[in-house]
């Protein structure tokens, strides 16, 4: 603007000079001009060089505040910090310079909480256990966290690409295409491989838009595999449970009518026959016991327990002599390696009944001839009760499910006819966990297993 005003100036003050000097000519040829108009000239031109300066700097001056409020809007653009512009308030501009300011301090307000809650948003998305990953409308991933990485397998780049660089799975890509060409979200549970084995993930893909021409597709991963796992446990518990309760009583109700039918009046068949049905109803009322006892242990807390100090050589010889009479049936011999006198504070009625079960089953499931032995360790923190079998084993892959409710390794029992109610190490798990223990197995078919509890040692 200094520019084109300052060259306006001048053009007039070179055109009225030069209409001066032509006028002069006309004079000077008349002999009508003497050498003061000459002199008048000159000093017609500098004043007009000095006009020209004085209109320029003062021009200049008045710019200053624009120029410095131009490049603080230019440099705020940029997300620059510019310093305030100071002006006095008789500045024809302070108002528009305080103005900037004040825009300047909101900006900075604004930027540093933007960048705050971005900060939280991708410390809470580190952290989340659900898998997140944005894409754009050109199908290149944004972001993703670092548990979408670990469902996906893979090492995601925190630069834009395409989500098929990372995303291999087929009914995963599908589903996001599916959503990109009908602009529609949807849900689905599917199947992704994983280590050490495979997961079942509900999948959502949502469509959101903020524009006709913009638009992101958020995909959530929700791993959901303990959540099919437990549906299963249950229904296996509902099926299993209904086939071990229906077993006896149909037993019972078949051969009571078959009595009432006429069988009861020889007496050979009568005997037999009541001989089934008071082994059945024993089946059935320790089935029943069972199922409680496990309801019963689950509703107890631990500050329900009893703890005392015991002598565990003592409940293992206890337990021992009580089981010695079934283990005598199949020539079964019973061990006792726990050193005497080694005491730990627990509650005796579970420790009791979790060293029961194990011998129990120790003795069923062993072979003619077979031994049990229970062994004893213990470190600065817990303490260890083994107990050790020659029987037949265990499959690797069934060694999972064996304390799962009514599981029964048929296939590992070939040629074994053993009762029971198959619940016996569900209830050894519930008790242990309720007091604070662990439980594992080692076993192999043919040789024997192994079953250890560890419990924490409590001080008295």
């Amino acid at each position: 603007m200094i520019k084109r005003i300052s060259l306006e100036y001048l053009i007039t003050t070179v055109t009225n000079l030069v209409v001066f000097i032509l006028v002069a000519r006309l004079l000077v040829g008349s002999g009508q001009v003497s050498s003061v108009m000459m002199r008048l000239i000159i000093l017609d031109l500098v004043v007009s060089a000095i006009e020209v300066g004085i209109f320029n700097w003062a021009f200049r001056k008045r710019q200053q505040p624009i120029t410095a409020m131009q490049h603080k809007v230019e440099g705020m653009l940029k997300d620059e910090e510019p310093a305030h512009i100071l002006l006095h308030k008789d500045n024809d501009y302070y108002e528009l310079a305080m103005a900037i300011d004040r825009l300047q301090t909101h900006q900075q307000k604004a930027l540093r909480n933007h960048a705050q809650q971005s900060e939280e948003l991708k410390l809470l998305l580190s952290y989340l256990p659900i898998g997140v990953m944005v894409i754009d409308n050109y199908r290149k991933v944004e972001m993703a966290n670092s548990a979408m990485a670990e469902f996906l397998q893979t090492e995601i780049s925190p630069r834009r690409h395409p989500y098929t660089q990372d995303i291999h799975q087929f009914e995963l890509v599908s589903l996001i295409g599916q959503v990109f060409s009908t602009k529609k979200s949807k849900r689905q549970v599917i199947t992704l491989p994983g280590v050490p084995a495979e997961k079942r993930v509900e999948v959502s893909v949502i469509y959101t838009s903020t524009s006709e021409d913009f638009f992101q597709i958020l995909v959530l991963l929700y791993d959901v595999t303990e959540i099919y796992a437990v549906e299963k446990m249950q229904m296996d518990f509902l099926s299993n449970a209904s086939h071990e309760l229906k077993t006896p009583v149909t037993a019972i109700a078949g051969f009571a009518e078959t009595l009432q039918d006429g069988a009861k009046d020889d007496p050979e068949t009568l005997n037999q026959f009541l001989d089934i049905i008071q082994k059945e109803s024993k089946r059935l009322t320790e089935l029943i016991t069972d199922v409680l006892s496990i309801s019963r242990i689950e509703s107890q807390s631990i500050s329900q327990q009893k703890m005392t100090d015991l002598d565990i050589s003592e409940i293992v010889d206890e337990q021992i002599s009580t089981l010695q009479q079934i283990a005598a049936m199949k020539h079964v011999t019973l061990h006792n390696q726990v050193p005497a006198g080694q005491a730990q504070q627990s509650d005796e009625k579970k420790l009791v009944e979790v060293i029961k079960n194990l011998l129990s089953n120790a003795i069923k499931y062993n072979r003619e001839g077979g031994s049990v032995t229970v062994s004893y360790g213990a470190t600065a923190h817990d303490w260890t009760l083994k107990v050790a079998d020659t029987g037949i084993g265990i499959a690797q892959n069934e060694q999972a499910r064996i304390f799962e409710r009514f599981y029964r390794v048929d296939s590992s029992r070939t040629n074994q006819v053993v009762s029971g109610t198959g619940l016996g190490l569900a209830i050894v798990l519930e008790l242990v966990q309720s007091l604070q223990g662990q439980i594992s197995v080692e076993s192999q078919r043919g040789v024997g297993s192994i079953f250890t509890v560890t419990f924490p040692i409590k001080s008295s």
